[in-house]
């Protein structure tokens, strides 16, 4: 016989919260490192950010993911979004 499956379902205020707080923190560490640095620094970072999230996406369970969509629809944004940034990063002159 199999195992059931149990889901942890941490999917209270306080978490969502959090989670926003952390996504928010990283976005303006990357916009801070744009400005101060340089913006294909901060549009490089960005990039990597959206890599983590989709990443995190795929290993977390799916009741503890800030999750607002379906979990492969969240996937392809972040990482469409991440590709995008990264090549824009590294092609246009940004000086």
């Amino acid at each position: 016989m199999s195992e059931p499956v149990v889901v942890v379902t941490d999917n209270t205020p306080q978490t969502r919260a959090l989670t926003a707080g952390i996504v928010l923190a990283v976005v303006a560490v990357c916009v801070a490192v744009g400005a101060m640095v340089n913006a294909q620094a901060g549009t490089l970072l960005l990039a990597g950010a959206a890599f983590a999230g989709a990443a995190l996406r795929i290993v977390l369970p799916a009741g503890v993911a800030f999750s607002v969509r379906r979990r492969a629809v969240d996937i392809s944004l972040m990482v469409v979004f991440g590709l995008a940034l990264a090549f824009l990063g590294l092609t246009t002159p940004l000086s």
